[in-house]
């Protein structure tokens, strides 16, 4: 009998790594390294529909294909599909906090738990007599199968004697979840699939409103866990059961862009008793959906006949360029012997054989290989000759792994009005309860990036030490901090000894205001989400920059058609980074020194200029090679 049982989502356990991979090197093809999203966090996506709850979660791991098992409890059997990796992407690009000094020219001085099996060569399915298995069926890379008990020793001895290690996982830890009627989703990669195969997991299921059981993740998790819950859904999402901090200001290194935004959200959350939110952004998922998702012209792709036509005809529609696209390219387009043996002695070496095996005694001979083959196929031409390539089933393969999952989610982006992305940061002792969300209509829009005014404090710019300069941050609440980041002593430390990380503890209910818990008085209520009064294109930064830069403006109101192009000095356009509708507020906009057709430009300055209506904007920046 299904008991009552509240509607969750596990966390992957900390054992979790990010995918390893080549080195980045600014290139144009696929090859070109490795971009996990966040390698600190958990990051899962929750949409509320009708009575369920359709949750995508990042799966990041790095170890043995063999070793790979996810296990979580569901309130109700799930439908399954695949997710993929790009959602995040856009995601946490969209709706990453930002904190951002704008300087005064005037200034004196200017200026779930996953478990590792011991064997990967069981396939056999050994039910136990009082385990009840569901369903089985492979989904994307994965085996999975749903099972169910009201014993939990029986769901030890099933998942052990199916080859899924349990580690410190014991009856303890899964008792809550048994006698609460769970059944358990277990995954693991189909014998073929290696762990580049991996892609996010997308679970739809019965339940009123979202949440994590993060008690499972105790076992083994790793101090100050980050999870990032994003919510899709007609309002804003809160913390049900959690309190809700926001940070005060004077704790972040503003002089370094906010990297300490995650221990500044740690200490406020300890604060709070350490079982608290942060909201880094509410507002309308347009935010989003605006971005580029791609624009696949499959037909045109099933056309091609030779592989490096195949790639280009890829990365030039938009195709992700992640450790999974890298697995689909292997496996369609195997590279022959030929290429390690003797194709990249002449290609990458030309002829040197002391430095080709140089390279190989070091270990990176088959990392070079791959990034040279597979970005250049056309110049290793002579030594694929009997390579076999299948333009249809590559192509079909996009379809069903990347393509579907990506236009299916930008479709319920266009349905649901609002997005909501929270953050905290949980250690094992603080796992005792498992976050609940629920939405709130009242309560305002927040945006993810902050401003603050600087300048520089010298009495005598020329003659003072760097060493000795005052940065002077004035908040948006009108206090005035001063560091001095060129300084021994490990740069900024513009919290005050004794002041708290939490500006505001609070509990948000389900509708009216918050209710306040504890405030710091020197902050004031500035009101999250204020939009700002005038159209402003700020500086990049970094400038200059040789990878990838951020182009912050400001928009007071919502238009339809506004542009944000890159030009060169010769006044011809050189990418299209907006075009189109704008949402009110503070937004950036990230340049990776690719062109339109995704190849790295010349060192130089460009411009940057934002157009809408009457307004016209344009600012320099440098980019170098």
């Amino acid at each position: 009998m299904l008991h009552s049982f509240r509607p969750f989502l596990t966390l992957l356990l900390p054992t979790l790594m990010h995918l390893s991979g080549p080195q980045a090197h600014a290139c144009g093809g696929f090859f070109c390294g490795n971009f996990p999203m966040n390698q600190v966090a958990e990051n899962i996506l929750f949409i509320q529909g009708e009575g369920t709850v359709t949750t995508h979660v990042q799966l990041q791991y790095s170890g043995e294909a063999s070793d790979f098992a996810w296990i979580l409890p569901m309130p109700s059997v799930p439908e399954l599909a695949v997710s993929h990796n790009q959602i995040f992407n856009q995601l946490q690009f969209a709706t990453q906090p930002g904190f951002q000094l704008n300087f005064q020219e005037d200034a004196n001085c200017g200026f779930p738990p996953i478990f590792r099996t011991l064997e990967d060569d069981s396939s056999v399915v050994a039910e136990s007599a009082a385990v009840e298995v569901v369903s089985q069926q492979q989904v994307g890379p994965y085996d999975t199968a749903v099972i169910t008990s009201d014993d939990s020793q029986a769901i030890v001895n099933w998942l052990v004697d199916n080859n899924y290690q349990l580690g410190d996982l014991g009856i303890d830890l899964l008792h809550p979840y048994v006698e609460e009627g769970a059944f358990f989703l277990a995954l693991k990669l189909i014998t073929d699939r290696d762990v580049g195969d991996l892609q996010p997991i997308a679970l739809t299921y019965a339940a009123k409103e979202p949440g994590i059981p993060i008690r499972l993740t105790a076992v083994a998790t790793a101090p100050d866990l980050g999870v990032i819950a994003w919510v899709l859904a007609e309002h804003r999402a809160i913390p049900k059961n959690y309190l809700h901090v926001r940070i005060n200001e004077a704790a972040i290194d503003w002089f370094n862009g906010g990297f300490n935004y995650p221990e500044v959200v740690t200490l406020a959350a300890d604060e709070a008793g350490g079982q608290a939110f942060v909201t880094d952004f509410a507002g309308p998922s347009k935010v989003v959906n605006d971005f580029f998702f791609g624009e696949f012209d499959l037909d045109n792709l099933r056309r091609q006949e030779h592989p490096a036509d195949f790639l280009d005809t890829a990365l030039s529609q938009g195709f992700p360029r992640d450790a999974q696209m890298q697995a689909l390219i292997r496996r369609h387009i195997s590279m022959p012997p030929a290429v390690l043996e003797e194709g990249v002695l002449d290609v990458v070496f030309g002829g040197d054989r002391e430095a080709y095996d140089l390279v190989r005694e070091e270990g990176q001979l088959q990392s070079i290989t791959d990034r040279s083959f597979y970005n250049n196929i056309r110049a290793y031409d002579r030594y694929i000759t009997d390579l076999e390539f299948n333009a249809i089933a590559f192509t079909d393969d996009l379809e069903r792994i990347v393509v579907e999952p990506l236009q299916k989610v930008r479709r319920l982006f266009e349905e649901k009005p609002y997005l909501t992305r929270l953050y905290t940061t949980l250690s094992a002792d603080e796992m005792t309860l498992d976050p609940m969300f629920s939405y709130n209509p009242d309560l305002p829009e927040v945006d993810n990036i902050h401003f603050a005014e600087a300048r520089w404090d010298c009495a005598d710019p020329e003659n003072t030490p760097i060493e000795e300069w005052e940065l002077v941050i004035t908040l948006a609440d009108g206090r005035e901090i001063r560091t001095l980041p060129f300084g021994d002593g490990g740069g900024p430390r513009p919290l005050p000894i004794g002041e708290p990380a939490a500006a505001i503890i609070e509990r948000l209910n389900t509708s009216g205001p918050p209710e306040t818990i504890r405030q710091l008085t020197a902050v004031a209520e500035t009101g999250n989400g204020s939009v700002p009064s005038d159209w402003s294109l700020r500086q990049n930064y970094p400038n200059p920059f040789n990878s990838s830069t951020v182009l912050p403006f400001q928009a007071p109101i919502s238009t339809a058609d506004a542009a944000l192009h890159i030009y060169n000095l010769q006044g011809q356009k050189v990418r299209t980074l907006v075009e189109g509708p704008v949402i009110a507020g503070y937004r950036e906009i990230s340049w990776d020194g690719q062109d339109q057709n995704g190849r790295i430009v010349a060192s130089g300055v460009y411009l940057y200029r934002l157009k809408t209506g009457s307004i016209d904007l344009t600012r320099k920046l440098l980019f170098l090679r």
